[in-house]
Order: C-alpha cells, then structure tokens, then sequence
C-alpha cells in the first residue's frame, strides 16, 4: 500500500510540473545585438524566464539591418514576433502603418509615466497620442578630439574650440596633405548632416505646428558650411583617404591612429577607446561647438526600440515581459554593458550603471539632462524624410546642387510625401 501511494504520489508531482509547463505563455522575443551585447541580453532574458512562471521569453538574434527591410517584409506578414528591436526612425512609420500597437494603454495601467524618463525621452517613439514602443538605450553624440594633436599645433588640449570658426582654423591647422596632393591627416569632417541644422539654429521640423522645416535659412546655412568641406579638401581625395580606415570598433579606427584629428562620437566610442585605443591614447569631449546666435549644447539622440507588433498573438504577455526589461535596474545593466545610456531617470543612479560609467560619460549625461535635447522627427514619413536628407548630402558632395537646391527639393517631397499618406 505505502509502495503504491508513493508512486501515486510521484505520478501526480510529475504531472503537476507538467501542466506547470504547459501553463506558461511562450513568446518569441527578436533581439538585434550581437557579441557580448547580445549575451548580457540573453542572461537578462534568461533570469526572467526564471523570475515566474506564466512566461517563457524565447530569444532570437535578428540584426535590424541599415534599412530594418527584413523587420519590415516580417511586420507586413501574418506571422511576427511578440517583442520585436527596431530603429527610432522607424517606429512611427511602422506605428501609423498599423504594424505595432499603441502601448499607452498598457503604460497607463501599469502606472509608468513621463516623470519615469530623462528630458525628452516620452515623446520619443510617439506620435499623435500614441506610443509604439519603448527605447531599448540611448545613444548620445558629442564634439571628441585629439590632445596629442591639438598640443601637435600650440593649442590647450584641455579646451575645445570655442566656436565653428575655430573649429574650421583648428581643421585647418591639423590636416596633413603630402606633396602628391593626397591627405594624409584630416583635421575635422562634419558627417551627421542635420546636428549643424540644430547647432546653427534651424530644425527638421516644428513640433507645435507640425510643419516640416528642411529649407530652414540656419538649415541652409549649415549645409553650406559642411559643403565648405567637401570643397576644401576635395571629396574625391577624401574618399579615397577614408578607404585606407580600419574598422571603427578596432586598434584600425582613424581617431585611434591620429588620421582624424575631430570627429563627432556617439558615448559608445568611450567604451572602443578603453577596448582598442593604446593606454596613453588622450582625448577630450565636449558639447559640439556652434557659430555666433547657435544653439550651444546640442544633444542629438538616437538608438533603438523594443515594440510589439499588432499581429503578435500574446500581447499581454508580451508587455509584462517588456515591463520587466525596461525597469531601472534592467535598463542599467543592459545600458553599462553597451556604454549605452538608460531611458529612466532612477537607472542613473542604481549602482550597476553608476558604478560602471566610464571617464568623460559624464559629458554626455549633461547634455541629454541639460541641453538641447533632439532626435530624428517622430514622423509617420521619417524614414522618407532621412532617406531624402541623405540623397540632398550626397548631391551637394558631388556639386550637383547648391545647399538651398537640396533643402528645397527635401522640403517640396517630404511636404508632397506626407499629403499623399493623409497627413
């Protein structure tokens, strides 16, 4: 008798676990981080996955891609991922489209608000009332340069240039070109078009009207600096030069090998510099310089976003998983293992962010928090709007039109772009 009761006994526990098991919701989770990055990710997947017992998250490595193409052709399917990484760019696209859901109502149940987040970060990934997705971290750019350089030309190396006139002489003064006409060194290339739309004092667009601002005067202004550039030190002979870089997340990266002297550098680049750069590599960072009547402190920000798609067949499950992820103390492991920043204020103090900042991170923490905080219009045309900036940078590259031509010819299709979708 007591033979049979322990088996019954072991039966009934082993189908209890089994139907545990069968209980909990499983949902397939698209991650797009490779490397440590994606490990770190995985292990926070992992110790959710063993914090209860109604979810199980399945990780999967899909890197977004330049264009995010194959998240997008996933989206336009039937069958999607419940929690899926895509670009900021490409949030209120794919919102507006229909193809993610408004997490508002979800936020407001579970009591996350704008006081959670930094400056600016709330109305990031929104539109309309509406908020299609959650920012994975945040990725800041600042002004970085050489001291061995700047010392290399009787400069403070300890004090950026005070504004874009300097920037130019100090550009100048730093940019090596052999007998043959070839550059050996350049001083300074301005890459990130519309940051020196805000520094010079003009915009993308205006968030109280609506209205799209590309041919803004300071716009204008500013590309026709940056094509001073491509004039001075001759596009062709720049590309040529920038062919013989190594891979930026390496001993090879230019800014490492004293080939770039300047350069605009998202907070990543401090993490590289400690894993690639020789041990007395020396380097400051700084707010980006601005021309007289300029914006000082610029803060573009930019990153990725954790959504869920409306075809996804767990919703629920789906946000309880991303609650989790995007909590505090979550968001500062995953932002310190990037040299990422958190979203959420209370992550910049849990000790495992606090604790793991690397030196000069400090700079971009000040100016996401104090500064002129932007990002790339949360349009429902915004990847049009920034494939057309990069087609009016590539034609004032090559001379094919002025800087006001490009900026009229981006403000006349994105304006014809947005009345064709209805908005």
């Amino acid at each position: 008798m007591k033979k049979t009761v322990a088996v019954l006994s072991l039966f009934l526990l082993v189908l209890g676990v089994c139907v545990s098991g069968l209980a909990r919701t499983e949902i397939t989770f698209w991650y797009a981080w490779g490397g440590d990055e994606g490990k770190a990710l995985v292990s926070l997947v992992d110790e959710f996955n063993s914090s209860q017992d109604d979810i199980t998250v399945r990780p999967v490595f899909v890197p977004i891609g330049a264009g995010g193409e194959k998240i997008t052709a996933t989206l336009a399917g039937k069958s999607t991922p419940d929690v899926i990484t895509v670009w900021d760019w490409m949030v209120v696209p794919l919102g507006t489209s229909g193809a993610l859901l408004d997490l508002d109502p979800y936020l407001q149940q579970a009591g996350i608000t704008e006081d959670d987040y930094l400056p600016k970060v709330w109305e990031y990934g929104s539109y309309g009332g509406k908020k299609f997705g959650l920012p994975t971290t945040l990725n800041v750019y600042a002004f970085m340069w050489n001291k061995a350089l700047y010392k290399s030309i009787g400069v403070d190396p300890d004090t950026p240039p005070k504004d874009i006139a300097q920037l130019d002489s100090y550009a100048e003064k730093l940019t090596k070109i052999d007998s043959r006409g070839n550059i050996r060194r350049l001083g300074f290339m301005p890459t990130i078009t519309h940051i020196y739309f805000y520094v010079f004092g003009g915009r993308l667009w205006d968030p109280g009207t609506g209205q799209i601002t590309a041919n803004d005067p300071k716009n204008v202004q500013a590309l026709e600096w940056i094509s001073s550039y491509y004039t001075k030190y001759n596009m062709q002979k720049i590309r040529t030069f920038q062919a013989t870089w190594g891979d930026m997340a390496s001993p090879y990266n230019p800014f490492y090998r004293g080939q770039l002297a300047m350069q605009e550098a998202g907070q990543w680049e401090l993490l590289y510099i400690k894993q690639f750069a020789k041990p007395n590599f020396e380097y400051g960072v700084a707010p980006f310089p601005a021309p007289e009547g300029g914006r000082p402190k610029v803060a573009y920000m930019n990153g990725s976003f954790w959504a869920i798609p409306t075809m996804s067949k767990h919703p629920d499950a789906a946000f309880k998983f991303l609650e989790w992820l995007t909590a505090p103390h979550q968001a500062a492991r995953f932002a310190a293992e990037l040299s990422n920043i958190p979203p959420k204020t209370a992550a910049l103090s849990d000790p495992a962010f606090k604790d793991n900042m690397l030196p000069n991170l400090s700079v971009y923490l000040d100016m996401l928090q104090n500064g002129y905080v932007y990002s790339f219009p949360m349009l429902p045309i915004g990847m049009f709007y920034m494939d057309q900036l990069n087609q009016a940078l590539a034609a004032v590259q090559s001379g094919r039109k002025t800087a006001r031509e490009a900026l009229d010819d981006v403000q006349a299709n994105v304006e014809k772009e947005l009345k064709r979708k209805g908005f």
